[in-house]
């Protein structure tokens, strides 16, 4: 059923992982109902209760503190004041709890782990990287390569991508001899956002715009964010099954970002990262020889290392590299 004579679809190849994949999707399935962005009263309950219990544990040691001071000085003055302090610290802290506690919702997954892979990694890494800046989509991205601790100060290598309140977090690293390569993607809001939503959502609710259709519909751009991340993750996958050599420079035109030690530091803020940088190379095999995947020509060498993962002229450490709506790829029409 792979054949495009049978199929009748340019482009299509078949017994190849990208193939499997669409042969897959091309079937129909029930909607994600998991996906719903709407917000209900247990969440907004979760929240209250979180901010009580906050409050309740800031304010009962002051009021502890003021019967102390008032049987000390036989006064209810110290009393009144600790009374007072632990009202207004008590009151300030439900609503800071209330208001900037995080609530962070699972989306999907995806992982895979390949036996004798583990020189692929900065490779794969690269090529995901990479293949995501080409394709112009529109997310933030930082980089963020990491000690994990295990064994001779092994390195997992990790894509943040954040797109509105979604963060998807791409990992590659060497296990033993294997290679370790998966992705997971989160929603994540704050408290105040999600009192916003939940207005919103009973208001709409009364004027009958928030049946479960128009929730759907407005996580389209969250399922579009998902496949762009397996997509390019899957791409990382085929180059390390066939051994291709993806240069640094493809993903990262200014070399490997820094190692950071204390572990991965926290996503770009939803809204405030820059998108995705397209200047740079993108990444061209040597005269003669054919794309990814590709055999070379007789007498002519495949294509080897890049240029080394030092950072070059003009890179910040930590720095983030993004695209946007407003650039494309080499070549791309602008969006």
């Amino acid at each position: 059923m792979a054949d495009t004579d049978v199929l009748g679809m340019p482009g299509w190849k078949g017994g190849d992982a990208n193939a499997a994949y669409l042969d897959k999707i091309l079937r129909h399935r029930p909607i994600e109902i998991a996906l719903d962005d709407r917000v209900g009263w247990r969440a907004i309950l979760q929240l209250f209760v979180a901010a009580f219990i906050a409050s309740l544990v800031v304010y009962l040691p002051l009021l502890f503190l003021g019967l102390i001071a008032a049987l000390v000085t036989q006064s209810g003055a110290g009393f009144a004041a600790f009374f007072v302090l632990a009202n207004v610290v008590s009151g300030v802290t439900f609503w800071a709890v209330l208001l900037g506690s995080r609530l962070t919702e699972p989306i999907a997954e995806w992982r895979v782990l390949l036996t004798d892979r583990y020189d692929r990694t900065d490779s794969v890494y690269s090529k995901i990287a990479g293949t995501l800046r080409q394709r112009g989509i529109p997310i933030a991205a930082a980089n963020r390569p990491v000690y994990t601790g295990v064994g001779a100060r092994q390195v997992a290598n990790r894509l943040i991508l954040t797109e509105g309140n979604c963060n998807a977090y791409v990992s590659v690293f060497g296990y033993g001899s294997s290679l370790y390569l998966g992705w997971q993607m989160w929603r994540s809001r704050r408290g105040y956002t999600l009192i916003g939503k939940f207005v919103v959502d009973v208001i709409g609710g009364v004027l009958g715009r928030n049946g479960p259709e128009q929730s759907m519909l407005r996580t389209e751009r969250v399922r579009a964010m998902r496949e762009a991340v397996h997509a390019a993750c899957r791409e990382g996958l085929s180059s390390a099954i066939d051994g291709v050599d993806v240069p640094v420079s493809f993903g990262f035109p200014a070399g490997l970002p820094p190692i950071v030690e204390e572990g991965a530091k926290a996503a770009p803020v939803p809204g405030q990262g820059p998108a995705f940088a397209t200047h740079g190379p993108a990444y061209t095999p040597p005269h003669g020889t054919p794309a990814y995947g590709g055999t070379p020509a007789a007498g002519t060498p495949g294509p080897g290392p890049g240029p080394g993962p030092g950072p070059g002229p003009g890179h910040e450490p930590g720095r983030t590299q993004s695209w946007g709506p407003d650039t494309a790829p080499p070549g791309g029409p602008r969006q």
